[in-house]
């Protein structure tokens, strides 16, 4: 293993934020630091990679196309450095204060439910404010500790980690795909049935894949909900056709033969659910603690599938 780095961490953060405010002063401002220390960290940076990162002039700052990838690998270095002094501190000291976490519905309140009740009987000095929300939110702008979200980070004062991902599938009530006129044995098909989709509004491309291949699909929406839920209950209905997860929701009806798949060697794109939370809050022992009782949740939902 490398002993130094050829380049200091701390520099990848004020790069990170100079590339999404395209502006020195901007980042220097958002990270309390004199314009000038914002140039020379620049500066040895690049010294120390041997690239340019940024080309300037008197009206505009540009990113080179070598400093763009140097910004998405700077995300993933920053989010695994803190992660790792996160874990030292949390095993230096117990967990004690207030914690306020933001949910998404469709997560889905049996999931926040038991990842509650765990954290809050494994750390008795804890208090634990869970809300439920049916939109993104901004940890900082809207005052919450821990997000959780999904989708690429693209704030680099915002750490993200990774909780689980979501396997989802397609599937119909068995009472439905016995009443089509022919089975479904081709992506194509999918257009002429109605579907229930999961999301926040407006049409979407649900990008099918199989083995090497893909098909992209642009259903005929019959109905659309932000909570998987409500769109498992259309779908037992015999409404139409629908992606669910396995997970954290459709166990027991697939174990029943309620819900059955659909293109079973067809398979949507995994939803990966991230925890959020502000780059400050890296040695927070409640965030690194509640991380680890979710994800220990989550394993437990996967090992009774």
């Amino acid at each position: 293993m490398e002993q130094n780095l050829p380049f200091d961490i701390d520099a990848l953060l004020v790069f990170g934020k100079v590339v999404e405010n395209r502006s020195l002063s901007k980042a220097a401002t958002l990270l309390g630091m004199p314009k000038s220390t914002v140039s020379r960290k620049l500066a040895r940076l690049e010294a120390d990679l041997g690239i340019k990162l940024l080309r300037k002039n008197t009206r505009q700052l540009t990113v080179t196309d070598l400093g763009e990838k140097v910004y998405a690998h700077a995300v993933n270095i920053l989010t695994e450095a803190n992660g790792v002094r996160a874990l030292v501190e949390s095993s230096r000291q117990e967990p004690r204060g207030e914690l306020r976490v933001a949910i998404p519905v469709f997560v889905g309140i049996d999931y926040a439910s038991r990842v509650g009740a765990a954290f809050l009987a494994r750390y008795p000095n804890s208090r634990l404010d869970i809300r439920l929300v049916d939109s993104m939110v901004d940890p900082i702008r809207d005052g919450f500790d821990v997000v959780f979200g999904t989708g690429p980070l693209q704030d680099s004062t915002l750490i993200a980690r990774k909780v689980f991902d979501l396997e989802l599938f397609l599937c119909a009530s068995a009472e439905f795909a016995a009443a089509l006129q022919e089975p479904i044995t081709d992506p194509a098909q999918l257009r002429s049935v109605p579907f229930i989709d999961f999301g926040f509004g407006g049409p979407r491309r649900i990008t099918l894949r199989r083995d090497s291949g893909h098909y992209e699909l642009t259903p005929s929406v019959r109905a659309r909900a932000n909570n998987f839920q409500v769109c498992k209950q259309y779908i037992l209905q015999g409404l139409g056709i629908g992606v669910m997860p396995t997970q954290i929701i459709c166990t027991d009806e697939l174990r029943a033969g309620t819900l059955v798949p659909v293109l079973p060697h067809w398979r949507p794109d995994a939803l990966d659910v991230h925890m959020i939370y502000p780059f400050e809050l890296s040695f927070s022992t409640l965030i690194s603690a509640f991380y680890e009782t979710a994800r220990e949740i989550i394993l437990e939902n996967i090992a009774r599938i």
